[in-house]
């Protein structure tokens, strides 16, 4: 950028005198111009785009980005707001005449679209409804179709990357595999203080996607206490049966034959007292004798949250079968004296019109069955019949093995079916992972697809979720986002290159497993060139002030001052920064600073995170993707242009003087920062018709006074 001569502009402008200098951040002179060893910044205010939003507050897309483009914006992101109420917004409420405008104006003015924003409100593609308490095929419905309206206008007007945010689901940061314990015991992060012994874990049941428990590590279990031995072979307890045989604990069966002990002095069964530390080991125990045992699960091993559930499950399972025991225990024994009482009162009944009544007391006296059924205490009534008393007693033991048959049987159903629910309940993680790696796996097909029919599109359309705020859950922490785009790649690749696919309805055979259907998306291509597409159109959207937002889960060791907590946070920041760039995901940076922990959008530079460090490095490193200011805060309160400028000052973009070779001071940043948006400073000169004629002026043109 060029100035001197009182009126500024974007490059190029012609300036007056060839006596020029550079100046650096604060406006002080460090080299001429002329001087071929002028350092080119590493981030040029060229590479730096701008974020344009809609609404009422701020108009259409087409205002906000005529507007960006008066600022100096080469770059811009359209964002995108929720459509369908009363206000029109959102992707489809600009039509095709809207569209070519908007192709017009950055043709025009030769700048262009690097992104569309998806609507804040949609906050993950997991289909997670917080209000249902589940995971709701409809609503991932929405999440997908929404991405979807934006891809199609940035297919439209030739923009890159769509922004979705990421909260796919709720977890406990200490037990994430990122997580690193500290010397003093403690861990890395933490969302509170309190969080490893009182956190909350969600499992959630895979056929339906609703959440039907909950475990609180803090919780306490018991549960009946089991014959144990040692088992040689396998070096560890196992579970016996009453012959002190070995039992298999995969198989649901054998667990029903374990032995509780029973306590004679106080007369009853013993119990064990589980915490959850017992259920992290158990976890660790089962998976490494019991990883391969259970094809169902496809060698997911077990966490310390379904061991606790399975817990639970089992020992409903069992209070059921022995319901079921109870009841059933004299069922035989009942049915062989309802089958006796009714050939009794087949016989009284035909006798009833030949034999006198004395004799059918008699005879009724003398028949065992009715006996036992009465208890041995009838006395004969002279205004009943026999068979009616029989009758009486066969309605009786109906009733009775009614009673058996339903409780028995209803406790039986109520075992199977709480086995069935332990084999489809998992941990929400696990659930929700999948669900993500399709939806996104869905919209990067879709990308592909428009990328390749649009005449607009001259980069691939990429689908780059952006880590969100930490308490959003999971997709917001660096490597949780590497997963998922990674995750994502792998399902996209998956679906261009396999026939068959699990039924999208997941519907189940007579077996409990998932139905395959034909493969909608199956394309022939071979899984080399599948693996390329899903690399060009699943990327990654780096925030780098919600990253900076892990500061406030970020624990002080011991004795650790502000300053030092900073500086190792600092250093964390951008090893994560240098793992995302390692593991090739980043496609698009929004560019924001931030003081504290709290969710602001400062200009680079007036915050407190190594924003310009990182950037800087990832340019250093190659990044050739776009990157958006979102640095707007500031503009509201000092006057607008500051997300732009103070961004363009953070990095060093050059001013270059040209002197009229007389009087004036030295011109800084400061002066024309606004400049650049026609809002000049005060001129250092009279002009116009404050200014003397010519005539009235020495040949030095100092006028005479």
């Amino acid at each position: 950028m060029y100035f001197g001569s009182g009126y500024f502009g974007p490059e190029p402008v012609y300036y007056s005198s060839p006596s020029t200098s550079y100046f650096g951040e604060y406006g002080k002179p460090v080299k001429g111009n002329n001087e071929a060893a002028i350092e080119e910044p590493i981030v040029k205010a060229s590479d730096i785009g701008f974020s344009v939003p809609e609404g009422s507050r701020f108009g259409s897309l087409l205002k906000t980005t005529t507007d960006a483009i008066r600022r100096g914006a080469g770059w811009i992101e359209l964002s995108t707001s929720m459509g369908g109420g009363q206000e029109s917004t959102g992707a489809e409420a600009y039509g095709k005449e809207a569209r070519e405008a908007l192709r017009d104006i950055a043709r025009i003015n030769q700048v262009r679209y690097t992104s569309v924003h998806t609507p804040a409100n949609i906050g993950n593609m997991s289909g997670y409804n917080p209000q249902e308490r589940g995971f709701n095929d409809e609503h991932r419905k929405i999440e997908i179709e929404e991405v979807k309206k934006a891809i199609d206008l940035a297919s439209d007007v030739g923009a890159q990357a769509i922004v979705v945010h990421t909260g796919e689901f709720q977890r406990d940061i200490t037990t994430a595999p990122w997580n690193k314990k500290k010397p003093d015991g403690t861990w890395e992060f933490m969302n509170y203080s309190e969080e490893p012994g009182r956190a909350v874990l969600y499992m959630v049941d895979d056929r339906t996607g609703k959440l039907i428990t909950e475990v609180r590590k803090s919780q306490i279990v018991h549960e009946p206490k089991f014959e144990m031995k040692m088992d040689d072979n396998d070096g560890r307890m196992k579970y016996v049966d009453k012959d002190g045989g070995f039992l298999d604990e995969t198989k649901p069966d054998d667990l029903f034959q374990r032995v509780p002990i029973w306590n004679e002095n106080e007369t009853k069964f013993e119990t064990n007292r589980l915490t959850w530390e017992d259920f992290e080991k158990r976890a660790e125990d089962w998976n490494k004798h019991n990883a391969n045992k259970e094809p169902w699960r496809n060698e997911r091993l077990y966490t310390p949250e379904e061991m606790f559930f399975r817990s639970q499950m089992e020992t409903r399972i069992m209070q059921a079968r022995g319901s079921s025991l109870f009841h059933g225990r004299m069922y035989q024994n009942e049915f062989e004296e309802y089958k006796k009482l009714r050939e009794a009162y087949d016989i009284f009944k035909k006798i009833e019109e030949n034999v006198p009544l004395e004799e059918q007391w008699k005879l009724f006296r003398q028949n065992r069955a009715i006996h036992h059924f009465e208890g041995g205490d009838f006395v004969p009534n002279e205004n009943m019949l026999p068979s009616e008393i029989i009758k009486r007693g066969l309605d009786q033991a109906e009733r009775s093995l009614k009673f058996i048959r339903e409780s028995s049987a209803a406790a039986d159903a109520n075992a199977d079916e709480t086995y069935e629910t332990l084999l489809h309940v998992v941990p929400v993680a696990d659930y929700a992972k999948d669900q993500t790696s399709r939806s996104y796996a869905e919209a990067g097909i879709y990308a592909m697809e428009r990328t390749a029919k649009s005449p607009y599109a001259n980069e691939p359309i990429t689908i780059a979720p952006e880590n969100i705020f930490p308490e959003m859950g999971y997709g917001s922490h660096p490597e949780e986002l590497i997963e998922l785009v990674q995750d994502a790649r792998k399902m996209m690749t998956k679906m261009l290159t396999e026939k068959f696919i699990e039924d999208p309805g997941r519907r189940r055979d007579r077996h409990g497993n998932l139905i395959e259907v034909p493969n909608p998306s199956y394309t022939g291509m071979s899984k080399e060139e599948a693996e390329k597409k899903a690399e060009e159109h699943i990327k990654a959207t780096i925030d780098t002030q919600h990253l900076g937002m892990w500061w406030k889960s970020f624990t002080p060791l011991p004795g650790e001052t502000k300053e030092l907590r900073k500086e190792r946070f600092d250093k964390w920041y951008m090893e994560e920064v240098e793992k995302m760039r390692k593991a090739n995901i980043i496609g698009h940076l929004h560019i924001v600073d931030g003081i504290g922990a709290g969710h602001h959008h400062l200009p680079v530079g007036q915050g407190d995170l190594p924003v310009k460090e990182a950037v800087e490095y990832l340019k250093k490193k190659g990044y050739k993707g776009t990157m958006i200011s979102e640095g707007y805060g500031e503009d509201s309160l000092f006057g607008a242009g500051r997300q732009m400028t103070e961004t363009w000052r953070a990095f060093g973009s050059p001013i270059f003087r040209g002197d009229w070779g007389g009087g004036g001071a030295p011109q800084r940043w400061t002066d024309v920062q606004h400049g650049y948006f026609r809002q000049m400073q005060s001129p250092y000169f009279i002009f116009g018709a404050y200014s003397p004629s010519n005539d009235w002026q020495l040949w030095s043109q100092v006028p005479l006074e």
